[in-house]
């Protein structure tokens, strides 16, 4: 037997290099899961807040250090630091009004960053 397959029986897993890039930004978000049908609508408010989906760090808790850009969650925790507080996934995706209001907040945060 070889060693990687001696290893992989033993269910020990290779070594990698670490992923060096630095998320500065966060999406915090429910435990419920992703919901893939989300995407063009998560790929979407990134984009209109001048955000790289690739810059982000998608979690169900704040991370210290990282600025959170988008609070998912179905129950908000004060401090409230994140840049859009929006409904879950999931009721975004099926409620107008909920979108109306993710809405406006990001044409006030684009306001905000046009003046400064």
């Amino acid at each position: 037997m070889n060693k990687s397959a001696y290893l992989e029986a033993m269910a020990i897993t290779s070594w990698q290099v670490r992923d060096t890039q630095v998320k500065p930004y966060q999406v915090i978000w429910d435990r419920d899961g992703e919901l893939p049908q989300a995407d063009p609508l998560i790929d979407t408010v990134l984009r209109l807040i001048d955000v790289a989906r690739e810059e982000c760090d998608f979690d169900c808790e704040p991370r210290k250090g990282k600025q959170i850009v988008w609070d998912l969650r179905r129950h908000k925790v004060r401090p409230r630091t994140a840049w859009l507080v929006s409904e879950p996934l999931a009721a975004l995706l099926c409620d107008s009004e909920a979108k109306r209001a993710l809405w406006a907040q990001i044409w006030q945060w684009r306001e905000q960053q046009s003046q400064t």
